[in-house]
């Protein structure tokens, strides 16, 4: 008895290992399965990576090798007015772009002489569709593209700030001896402008600014809205992969988005601005560029202070349906900052470009201001 109940219970503990084992390996096969799925969603994420990689690879070599559009008759008629200046102008070994144009029906000795400042990311070519009715109503006009726009140089390592604008322009007015001016900006030009005018203050100009007129820049910061493929690239690392797939389409879009809706630009505008950003490959150089924002917050005091302090007379035309610089925001601020608040035009039916939007009405403000101070005795 003792001997069978021995075999009996042995047989019952092989049996119980047996299935301890089976559960063991049913454990271990549970187990493994879903490595497997895992390695082979892995693969799978590998090889969708890869394919993207590829694929922006391909497009960056399209957009890097894709050849520049000609030049249009206007762009190449604003070119060679430029090209026939007597003096060329270099600034810290780059070839800067200006415009010098004199109309000898009016003397020189009424001093009428005005610089315009463009914006970002344009040139002086903004000033084309009003450039008729300035030259009939000024002696000179100086119109330059600022280092990294237009058919200036676009170094692509280079500290790029508003301080060095104004360092440009003042040795540029130095070369071209130049002691009186009226001032027309826009924009970035607008900055450019203030730190201009907050060295007139502090008596380090060669040269004397007479009247100051500005267009939709964003002079104060705290209600300055950059827009979003600004906001883009200005982000580090981010902002400098995708300057590189600067193109057509995406500029066209943006550059739409701050015209006014019922004066959109036409698409020879469109290819034209495009052009001059596309020389030198001068969609690489905005993120550079775009540090300008960050300077508008670092010199706030300085520069909303040499508008607020300014002795000469100074007018402001502002097109009301700028996302950039919203309104009633910004009417509202400027009238509170500024002492003179009736120097503000209001342009209804314009966006950020009032002079490329509405360039009659524009040219219109602006000359009645000069008329209005005295600076002209009539408007041809």
């Amino acid at each position: 008895m003792s001997s069978s109940k021995a075999r009996f219970d042995y047989d019952c503990l092989e049996t119980i290992r047996r299935r301890e084992k089976l559960k063991e390996l049913r454990r271990q096969l549970s187990k493994k399965g879903p490595p497997q799925q895992s390695i082979s969603f892995s693969g799978l994420l590998r090889h969708i990576l890869t394919i993207l990689v590829v694929i922006i690879a391909i497009s960056y070599a399209i957009f890097a090798n894709y050849p520049e559009p000609p030049l249009s008759p206007i762009l190449y008629q604003w070119k060679s007015i430029g090209d026939e200046v007597e003096r060329a102008f270099s600034y810290r070994g780059n070839k800067i772009f200006y415009i010098d144009k004199t109309n000898v029906d009016i003397k020189a000795e009424d001093s009428l002489t005005m610089l315009y400042l463009h914006g970002f990311p344009t040139s002086s070519f903004d000033l084309h569709q009003i450039f008729g009715n300035l030259t009939r109503n000024f002696h000179r006009i100086i119109a330059p593209d600022m280092i990294g726009f237009g058919f200036s140089d676009k170094p692509r390592f280079y500290s790029y700030s508003v301080l060095d604008q104004a360092n440009l322009i003042i040795e540029l007015l130095k070369m071209l001896d130049l002691k009186r001016i009226h001032l027309l900006s826009h924009d970035y030009g607008d900055t450019v402008a203030q730190e201009l005018l907050a060295r007139q203050h502090e008596g380090k100009l060669s040269f004397e600014i007479v009247s100051l007129c500005m267009m939709n820049g964003g002079i104060f910061p705290s209600i300055h809205r950059p827009i979003f493929s600004q906001k883009l690239l200005r982000t580090p690392l981010i902002g400098t992969i995708i300057s590189k797939f600067g193109n057509y389409y995406l500029f066209s879009i943006s550059f739409s988005s701050v015209f006014g809706p019922k004066t959109q630009p036409s698409r020879e505008l469109l290819t034209d601005s495009w052009k001059l950003i596309r020389l030198q490959d001068g969609y690489r150089v905005w993120g550079s560029l775009l540090t300008y924002i960050d300077e508008r917050f670092e010199h706030e005091d300085r520069w909303v202070g040499a508008i607020r302090r300014a002795m000469i007379p100074f007018h402001f035309i502002y097109g009301r349906l700028d996302p950039v610089n919203p309104s009633p925001q910004f009417e509202t601020h400027f009238r509170k900052i500024i002492h003179s608040p009736g120097n503000v035009v209001i342009i209804d039916d314009a966006g950020h470009y009032p002079q490329i939007e509405l360039p009659d009405t524009v040219v219109g403000k602006y000359l009645q201001f000069l008329l209005d101070n005295r600076f002209i005795s009539s408007i041809r």
